[in-house]
């Protein structure tokens, strides 16, 4: 282990790429940085780890941003990282098919769509006319984050929201499936549309509407989600910051009412002027900060505000030459039915199916004459009576038993598209919301933060507490790695910001 100092401007607790992003960017502009990460990589759910030889992604499969004048390529640019890193442009990121249609989304799919559905062309079009001038008011909104404006930029913020935003207005508090429901009548359509993002049908429709308006072009990082998280770990310690690996953050020291550093698990306590946490967001305000620092109505709230759906990842390193069958790269959604409460149900027989073989976009995930296939959907923490955990909350027999018997028939119904899968697994991997959330620290397993409810308000990245700010999924902009990069860039001015105050 490094050897870490007692004292720093500021301290990063989580080496997400939001916190990675943050901490470079400050040590880039003078200050002494540590980044602190309890696991022993970089990169949160922008990890990969490896079986008998078979690379697998945990949380990733594309992005956007990547070219030259998206905000991952600047960013890695300001650093002086874009040598070290290359990615792959797919020529799409998903095919989703379901049982009457295979449709690739492309920047053709929605003439494919109006050829198999043609009495919904009308309200094709409409719909996506919808998608582009929300995602236009949204870019046009702000270019400066609201945290980062003055009293007249808010207001002026404001007023734009509320006379050149009409399809914000009109669409923030509606769900996915009550914006589908107006368009579309075809169960079909609905189904389609609805799991090209899958956050759900009770999901806000914002989310659907802003990336499909905005077609952005997705990337995949050459050698994987570790090596894009390892570049920006470089980030970091190229500038002169320090990121200390298998390191806890039990606490964050509050002096009053301000943060002054926080303690290790092994008791040190490090003093800082700042600190950023891109941690969890449950666990950075009700443990490390404690809820004595805090006003009783958002202790309340941030107990009861709903997490995203974790997920089940069935990683398999199969003898199969999957591009001899067919495939290319591009990930499947695989929908069983045509009800979008079924296929964001926990029912393993209608619940959606994402298909990913990153190994045929980058070999070297993959032995010779060997394949990468993981399989995910997702599943609630509380599955089965949490997973049938043991009651001290070990993961015993009947939790293996339990994960072993839901991949499997995962496996089964992959097999509609890779014949004989079952019978050419070299390696298997099964990870549940209870290792996510084991690996990550995030609150039971929720990979995307808080759930994105219709009508709910982004969390600032400014906290209650003085010189404590947030950086990551769990807060503005929100989920994604094209989101947590900007969020981490924003965090990083805030403390500067203050720094030059003080």
């Amino acid at each position: 282990m490094m050897s870490i100092k007692d004292k720093y401007d500021v301290v990063v607790i989580g080496a997400g790429i939001g916190g990675l992003t943050c901490g470079a960017l400050l040590a880039k502009n003078g200050l002494s940085v540590l980044v602190t990460e309890q696991h022993s990589r970089p990169g949160g759910y922008c990890t990969s780890f490896r079986r008998k030889g078979f690379a697998f992604d945990a949380g990733f499969d594309t992005t956007f941003e990547c070219e030259k004048g998206g905000i991952i390529y600047d960013t890695l640019d300001e650093l002086g990282l874009t040598g070290e890193i290359q990615f792959i442009r797919l020529a799409s990121p998903m095919r989703v098919i379901g049982g009457d249609y295979d449709i690739l989304v492309t920047s053709e799919f929605i003439e494919e769509l109006k050829r198999i559905f043609p009495g919904e062309s009308t309200s094709i079009d409409n719909f996506m006319g919808e998608c582009t001038a929300l995602a236009s008011e949204m870019k046009n909104l702000s270019a400066v984050p609201p945290d980062l404006l003055g009293f007249t930029g808010k207001l002026g913020l404001m007023m734009k929201f509320l006379l050149k935003s009409p399809r914000m207005r009109q669409y923030s508090g509606k769900s996915t499936g009550e914006v589908l429901n107006t368009f579309f009548k075809d169960p079909r359509l609905k189904a389609f549309y609805g799991t090209v993002v899958p956050f759900g049908p009770k999901a806000m429709a914002l989310l659907l509407m802003m990336i499909l308006g905005g077609e952005p072009v997705s990337y995949y990082p050459r050698g994987g989600a570790q090596a894009l998280a390892d570049t920006f770990a470089r980030g970091v310690t190229k500038n002169g910051g320090e990121l200390a690996l298998k390191t806890m953050v039990t606490r964050i020291l509050v002096e009053g009412g301000a943060a002054a550093g926080v303690e290790l698990a092994n008791g040190n306590k490090i003093v800082s002027r700042f600190v950023v946490s891109n941690a969890d967001g449950r666990e950075t305000f009700l443990k490390l900060i404690g809820e004595q620092h805090l006003a009783p109505k958002l202790v309340k709230e941030i107990a009861e505000t709903d997490l995203s759906e974790p997920y089940l990842l069935v990683s398999l390193g199969v003898d199969l030459d999957l591009r001899a069958m067919g495939f290319d790269g591009t990930s499947i959604i695989y929908n069983r039915c045509d009800d979008l409460d079924k296929i964001f149900s926990p029912e393993l027989d209608h619940c959606y199916l994402c298909i990913k073989m990153h190994s045929l976009r980058d070999a070297s995930q993959a032995l010779d004459n060997m394949a990468t296939v993981q399989l995910s959907t997702s599943l609630p923490y509380d599955y089965m009576g949490n997973w049938k955990r043991e009651k001290d909350g070990t993961c015993g027999k009947e939790y293996t038993q339990l994960k072993e018997s839901v991949a499997d028939r995962l496996i089964v119904a992959a097999e509609k598209f890779i014949p004989g899968l079952t019978n050419h697994i070299v390696v298997k991997d099964i990870a549940t919301p209870l290792t996510f959330e084991r690996y990550t620290l995030n609150c039971q397993g929720a990979d995307m933060g808080w759930f994105p409810a219709p009508g709910g308000r982004m969390r600032s990245q400014k906290t209650s507490i003085k010189n404590l700010y947030q950086a990551g999924a769990w807060t503005y902009p929100g989920p994604s790695l094209y989101a947590v990069v900007p969020s981490g860039r924003n965090a990083a001015q805030l403390v500067l910001r203050e720094s030059k105050r003080s």
